[in-house]
């Protein structure tokens, strides 16, 4: 385990986490972000403090914007970033891999590895990789400062799967000793199909539109998982059982699941999210109620952001008058940017200030989404182009459900 050296790309909760767990095991460490805030408290502080049960001071040798230098040497490069930018990561770091290294993406959320698979060819990558993804995240805690985290909770049940399957002996060999609980899956389809967020956030946010647009604050699985979204949530979940039998996947309903991963199982689904949320060792318990919808759906979906911080990755330089954020312009070639005012006229609406002018028009998309949760799939083949082709770009909920559409998935 000494002898491993893991470069986190991501430097969220996901990646600070990961980091923790991770220096505690004896792993040397680089971190990388393209937004230097994030690094720089971690970068003067030298690592991060650990409190707790286990307390100490976990040491990241480099943190860095550079991704070259993050992955240099690297044994595993764990990508904690989030669906939406995985495509760009692997475009960034496709001319920058070598011969044997692993990837790693903490979580693949459904279908990442071919995501990254596909950017890394396009973008010309000749090294011999492995990829593989996570079905979920391995950690809960609490992050009690830039620089100070205290673990909550060690998922009991995670999967591991590599892309193309034939990889999963060598891959999770390398992979094991980091996450003792994890056992090998026999596909991405596995993994990809026990991840359930889509469904749980989706379902929530929909069900409860009235009180995130009127800015309510509410317990997002405590509050927000009442009886009747508890139905939905088991229909929905239903289907996504059903499609992955369909694929030849087994996966596990979500009562088993958050019995089998936290070992809590209450009478009902709601109750099972009320004491997730609840007990003292509630997994969910630091999970942040909903922001408002239409920020919501632009901060995760606008085309702006993302693709600026592709842009970012793709090494894109200059300074960017619509930048909102804290940083100056040209402060950092590799920061996120959002689009300059005027660019791609009549494709993402006017800007005031770097931000659409016309958040308004989310509310368009609520009921292609509610169309996305209600539908019934009993067609595996389309499912399977369908899945494919959704995979492509997930982050603009607006292009998805049109993609549903176009491929029958959406009547």
């Amino acid at each position: 385990m000494p002898d491993t050296t893991v470069a986190i790309i991501g430097a969220g909760i996901g990646g600070i986490y990961l980091a923790a767990e991770l220096g505690r095991r004896g792993c040397r460490l680089r971190l990388h972000d393209i937004d230097d805030g994030r690094l720089l408290p971690i970068r003067e502080r030298g690592g991060l403090d650990i409190e707790g049960d286990d307390a100490g001071f976990v040491a990241v040798e480099r943190v860095t914007t550079d991704p070259a230098a993050a992955i240099e040497g690297a044994d595993i490069i764990a990508v904690c970033t989030g669906g939406a930018y995985q495509e760009a990561v692997g475009h960034g770091l496709a001319s920058l891999l070598r011969d044997g290294q692993s990837i790693l993406l903490i979580q693949g959320n459904t279908g990442g590895s071919l995501v990254v698979r596909r950017a890394l060819d396009a973008a010309g990558c000749r090294a011999r990789v492995d990829i593989a993804e996570m079905d979920n995240y391995p950690y809960s805690c609490w992050r009690l400062g830039p620089t100070r985290i205290r673990p909550i909770v060690h998922k009991k049940f995670l999967q591991i799967a590599s892309f193309p399957g034939s990889r999963i002996d060598a891959v999770f060999t390398r992979l094991a000793p980091l996450f003792p609980s994890a056992i090998a899956a026999p596909s991405i389809v596995s993994t990809g199909f026990t991840n359930a967020n889509a469904m749980l956030h989706v379902a929530n946010c929909v069900a409860n539109a009235g009180k995130i647009d009127r800015g309510e604050a509410y317990k997002f699985y405590a509050e927000g998982v009442t009886p009747a979204v508890g139905r939905l949530y088991t229909a929905i979940n239903a289907e996504r059982v059903a499609v992955a039998a369909a694929l030849g996947a087994s996966v596990p309903n979500l009562e088993d699941w958050f019995e089998r991963t936290y070992g809590v199982r209450g009478k009902s689904l709601s109750e099972t999210c009320q004491l997730l949320t609840t007990n003292s060792d509630g997994p969910y318990q630091a999970t942040r109620h909903a922001v408002l919808l239409d920020a919501q759906i632009h901060r995760r979906g606008r085309a702006g952001r993302i693709d600026a911080d592709e842009r970012a990755w793709r090494g894109g330089g200059g300074g960017d008058p619509g930048d909102r954020r804290r940083y100056p312009a040209g402060a950092d070639a590799r920061r996120p940017r959002f689009r300059r005012r005027g660019a791609h006229p009549g494709t993402h609406g006017a800007r005031r200030n770097g931000r659409r002018a016309d958040p308004a028009n989310a509310a368009r998309w609520l009921p292609l989404i509610a169309r996305v949760a209600s539908t019934q799939i009993d067609r595996p083949p389309s499912i399977r182009v369908g899945a494919i082709d959704l995979i492509g770009r997930r982050s603009n909920p607006a292009r998805h459900c049109c993609r549903l559409s176009r491929s029958g998935l959406v009547p």
